[in-house]
């Protein structure tokens, strides 16, 4: 009975050689083995396959019958092998269909999203990126469930099967509307804390980095308005006298678009750092790798 658990891919790419060559000499040479090397492989293919394979007749080998039947099947098994598992179809942007889905906040969309669409028309023009709403307490699983291939946050996650990368650092500016009386003022920290402001973001607490920031140093504001998206605050801030204080990027991208102005905060706050994540698993695949390169190459030009 054949035993083919005991053989090895080398093994039987040598066999083919040695059906192709009938020769154990040249099919050495081709395989770059020694010739004893060869007669010793040949004899463990012939006890695992229960069949002598080739015979000597005269100064050549011919193949046994059931030589003879595998030598076809065997062919074509280890060229679709080569072809299908060793040699990785090469990604083409220019023709992808592929459709990625990307996590992330409104606040990055809005940044980000412009400027990576009208890059990715010119180089992949079939392809399909669909923003989904990020999961800050959930990105592993959002990563790792294929739900998103890619997620571009601020939140900090060290979960083993996420890879991560800075995408850029920013700073903190506020924004008001362009005939606020606070910029008639000297803008120090305590005509910053005199007006509303306005936060952006979930859930029912009303504090943020700035409230953090303001009662280190004995100070509190009056949060007298919150939105659950950023999107929403700029028409606020331009019809009222609130204050808003948020990424510069976004601030910038919004302010041509606004009747407002925007201030560096009297108060110190620490930058922020925007990284995409992705799952382990998509480490070397082509597609995801070039998506990532192309992000970078957005947020860069427009940092």
């Amino acid at each position: 009975m054949s035993n083919i658990s005991d053989v090895e891919l080398n093994q039987l790419r040598l066999l083919q050689i040695i059906f192709e060559t009938k020769n154990l000499t040249r099919a050495g040479e081709r395989a770059g083995l020694t010739q004893s090397a060869v007669s010793h492989t040949l004899k463990k293919l012939r006890h695992s396959l229960n069949d002598s394979l080739v015979i000597r007749q005269g100064n050549q080998l011919v193949l046994t019958p059931r030589a003879e039947s595998l030598q076809a099947p065997l062919n074509r098994w280890l060229n679709d092998f080569e072809r299908n598992i060793l040699n990785q179809e090469e990604f083409s942007p220019e023709n992808t269909q592929r459709t990625f889905f990307i996590a992330t906040s409104d606040l990055v969309e809005q940044s980000i999203a412009p400027a990576l669409i009208s890059l990715l028309q010119k180089e992949a023009p079939k392809i399909q990126i669909i923003f989904i709403k990020l999961d800050k307490r959930s990105i592993a699983s959002q990563l790792e469930s294929g739900e998103a291939d890619l997620s571009i946050s601020v939140a900090e996650s060290t979960h083993p099967s996420l890879m991560v990368k800075t995408l850029y650092r920013d700073d903190f500016v506020s924004v008001v509307r362009k005939e606020h009386p606070f910029l008639k003022t000297n803008k120090d920290i305590y005509n910053f804390c005199r007006y509303p402001h306005i936060l952006a973001g979930t859930g029912r607490d009303n504090r943020g980095m700035v409230d953090e920031a303001l009662e280190n140093i004995g100070l509190s504001r009056n949060v007298q308005f919150k939105v659950a998206n950023f999107l929403s605050a700029p028409y606020i801030v331009e019809r009222s006298d609130a204050i808003l204080t948020a990424p510069k990027k976004f601030i910038k991208s919004i302010n041509p678009k606004f009747n407002v102005a925007y201030f560096t905060p009297p108060i110190d706050l620490p930058q922020y750092s925007m990284k995409t994540y992705w799952n382990l698993k998509n480490k070397d695949d082509q597609a995801n790798c070039w998506l990532r390169e192309k992000i970078v190459e957005v947020t860069r030009i427009e940092a």
